[in-house]
C-alpha cells in the first residue's frame, strides 16, 4: 500500500483550495475590543493612577501593563451636559464645534459602530440612555442600558457567552456611574468615611469670578459656602460609586478568562468627562481647569502594548481611529481624530505640543508642556498659569507685567489652534459683564423670595 499514499497526496494537492502544509499558520484572530467608559470619571481616580484613597482592584489589575495617557481631555462642550458632546464626538471622530452647525453629524460619515461592524465585529453597547447619540448608538448590533453597572455587566457576560465562539467582539460598557447621585450599593458606602477624606489642595468655599455658568445645574448639587464637611461627604460617595463600578467590570473581565478571549482583547478605559469636586470652590464639569471637566484618565491593556505613560497630550475622541489602528482596521478618511497608536508603539512621542479646549461660548483654554491660559470673553477675563511650579492652578499670573508677552504669545496660538477646530466663538466681545459674583442669597441658585411673597405661593 505504501506507493498508493504518495499518489493519494498529490491527488489531493490538486483540488482547488487543498493545501497539505504541516505547517501552515492559522491566520490570528482580531483582538477583540472592550471599551469601559465612566460618566465624569476624574483623571486621577483608580488605584493605578496613584489615588491615594479610591479602591479599584480589578481595573489596577486588568491596567496594571497598560499604556496610561496623563494629558487626555475632551475637546470641549457646547452644553451644560458635556457627556453629549464628549460621546458624541467618540463615536464619530469629528470635533463637536464642527457638528453643531447646521443639520448636525451628516449621515454620509463614518461612525466608530460602524467601522467595527464592517470589520466582522459582534458589537454591544450597554450604558446610560439619554446621554449619547441615539442614532449612532443604536448602530451597534446590541444597544441596551442596564440601569446601573451590576445590570450594564449582566448584558455584557450574556453578549460574551452567546457571541463568544464566532467573530472578534467589540463590547462597549457606557456606565452611569461616578456621576451623581453616585450610585454603589451599601458595602461601597462603607467603605468611605468623610472623616478621612482629605479636601482638595486648591478647595475654596466658592470661585469669586463668574466663570459663565455659575449656577448651572451640578453645581448646585451643594449649598455655598461649599465646606468640608459637605464637600468630604460627596468624596466619600464618589469614590464609592468607582469602586462599585469597578467590581462589576470584574465581573466583565472574568466572563471573559472564562470564555477563553482575555488573553486577545484589547481594552481602553476612561472616562467621558472629569469633574471638579471642591476645587476652585467648583463642583461640576463646566470648566477648563485642569481639575475640571475637560480632563480625563485614558489607559490601553492588551496584547501588543507595553507598560508605559506619557504626558503627551491627548483628545478623548482619538479613542476611535486607535482602536482601529491597533486591531488593524483601517482608520477612516476624513476624521478630525488622530491615531494614538504611534504614541502607544513608541514610533512617536507625541502627535501635538499644545491642548485646546473650551467650554461654551464663556471659556476658552490653551495649554503647553507648561504654561497654561484661560481666557474668559463675556468678563474680559484671562487667567495665566505656570502648571510646572502649580499644577492646582493656585497663582494667577495674568496680573503681572512680566507675563505679558507670554500672555500675548499664547492667546495667539489659542486664536490659531481653535480655528482648526472650527470654533468660531469670539475671544474679545463688546459689552463684558462684570467678573465678581458672589454666592446667591438662599445658597442654591436663586436669591431668597420676599417673606410676603413665600406666603401667597
Amino acid at each position: 500500500m505504501k506507493p498508493v499514499i504518495p499518489y493519494l497526496a498529490a491527488l489531493l494537492l490538486a483540488l482547488p483550495g487543498v493545501s497539505m502544509a504541516a505547517d501552515a499558520p492559522t491566520p490570528p484572530a482580531k483582538p477583540n475590543l472592550v471599551f469601559l467608559l465612566a460618566d465624569d470619571l476624574r483623571p486621577d481616580c483608580l488605584g493605578m493612577l496613584g489615588h491615594p484613597v479610591v479602591k479599584t482592584p480589578n481595573l489596577d489589575k486588568l491596567l496594571e501593563n497598560g499604556f496610561i495617557f496623563r494629558n487626555a481631555y475632551v475637546l470641549g462642550s457646547n452644553s451644560g451636559a458635556v457627556c453629549t458632546p464628549s460621546r458624541t464626538m467618540i463615536q464619530t471622530g469629528m470635533s463637536y464645534l464642527r457638528q453643531q452647525k447646521p443639520g448636525g453629524f451628516p449621515p454620509e460619515k463614518p461612525t466608530l459602530a460602524r467601522t467595527i461592524k464592517a470589520a466582522g465585529y459582534a458589537s454591544i453597547r450597554s450604558g446610560k440612555f439619554g446621554n449619547g447619540p441615539k442614532r449612532l448608538d443604536d448602530e451597534f448590533d446590541r444597544h441596551l442600558d442596564g440601569g446601573n453597572a451590576t445590570g450594564n455587566a449582566d448584558n455584557i457576560i450574556g453578549f460574551i457567552k452567546k457571541n463568544g465562539g464566532g467573530k472578534p467582539l467589540f463590547l462597549y460598557m457606557a456606565s452611569h456611574e461616578p456621576h451623581d447621585p453616585q450610585f454603589a450599593t451599601d458595602g461601597f458606602y462603607r467603605m468611605y468615611q468623610p472623616g478621612k477624606i482629605p479636601l482638595p489642595a486648591n478647595f475654596l468655599p466658592f470661585l469669586p469670578f463668574n466663570n459663565g455658568e455659575m449656577t448651572v445645574r451640578d453645581e448646585k448639587t451643594l449649598p455655598w459656602p461649599r465646606t468640608r464637611e459637605n464637600v468630604t461627604a460627596k468624596l466619600a460617595r464618589y469614590y464609592a460609586s468607582i469602586s462599585y463600578w469597578d467590581s462589576q467590570v470584574g465581573r466583565v473581565i472574568a466572563a471573559l478568562k472564562d470564555a477563553g478571549h482575555f488573553d486577545n482583547t484589547i481594552f481602553v478605559v476612561a472616562g467621558d468627562n472629569g469633574l471638579s469636586l471642591g476645587e476652585h470652590g467648583l463642583l461640576g464639569k463646566q470648566n477648563v481647569y485642569e481639575s475640571g471637566g475637560m480632563h480625563v484618565p485614558l489607559v490601553f491593556a492588551g496584547p501588543g502594548i507595553k507598560k508605559g505613560e506619557t504626558k503627551a497630550f491627548a483628545y478623548l475622541y482619538e479613542v476611535y481611529p486607535t482602536m482601529c489602528e491597533l486591531v488593524g482596521i483601517p482608520v477612516p478618511p476624513g476624521l478630525d481624530a488622530r491615531s494614538l497608536a504611534p504614541v502607544i508603539q513608541g514610533r512617536q512621542a507625541a502627535l501635538r505640543e499644545s491642548m485646546f479646549t473650551a467650554y461654551r461660548n464663556c471659556q476658552r483654554a490653551i495649554r503647553d508642556d507648561r504654561w497654561k491660559l484661560i481666557r474668559y470673553p463675556l468678563i474680559d477675563k484671562t487667567q495665566l498659569f505656570d502648571l510646572q511650579t502649580d499644577p492646582h492652578e493656585m497663582t494667577d499670573l495674568a496680573g503681572k507685567p512680566e507675563s505679558t508677552s507670554k500672555i500675548r504669545e499664547l492667546t495667539a496660538l489659542l486664536e490659531k489652534t481653535r480655528k482648526e477646530f472650527g470654533d468660531t466663538a469670539p475671544l474679545v466681545v463688546s459689552n463684558p459683564k462684570p467678573a465678581g459674583w458672589s454666592p446667591p442669597n438662599d445658597g442654591m441658585g436663586q436669591p431668597k423670595k420676599p417673606r410676603a411673597a413665600q406666603r401667597k405661593k
